[in-house]
């Protein structure tokens, strides 16, 4: 009996607070809700997160740049390191008015402050950078 009451206690306080991680998805997900056609069509799929640093950021910043033709960013140093969000990768599914069903997916960057920036994806930045 003990025992159970610790466990209940334990389960009550770890279960209440949502983890940086889900925080993360639930805003990415209402992010996409006032975006795509009808929220009530967007239907989540997988996710992956990984940390988001500011020199990950200059790095985004530097590769745009390079794709506008504009003047690069300062390059990052080995400071760089602190963690300024969550990287998040997402796939979904859409319908549009006229019932046709689309499949997307989209690279998001969740600010500490909850604030959600769409970016282009790795693999458009990687075939714009080739041309």
């Amino acid at each position: 009996m003990k025992y159970l009451h610790l466990f209940a206690t334990v389960l009550l306080f770890t279960g209440c607070a949502k983890s940086t991680d889900k925080k993360a998805e639930l805003a990415v997900q209402d992010f996409l809700r006032n975006r795509v056609s009808t929220a009530r069509n967007y239907a989540p799929g997988k996710f992956r997160l990984e940390p988001y640093t500011r020199r990950d950021s200059l790095l985004y910043l530097a590769q745009m740049a390079q794709i506008n033709n504009l003047p690069a960013p300062p390059a990052p140093t080995p400071a760089d390191t602190a963690r300024i969000g969550i990287l998040v990768y997402h796939d979904y599914r859409d319908q549009t008015p006229d019932g046709i069903l689309i499949r997307d997916s989209g690279e998001y960057v969740v600010r500490l402050n909850g604030e959600v920036r769409l970016l282009i994806a790795e693999s458009v930045r990687k075939r714009r950078l080739a041309q």
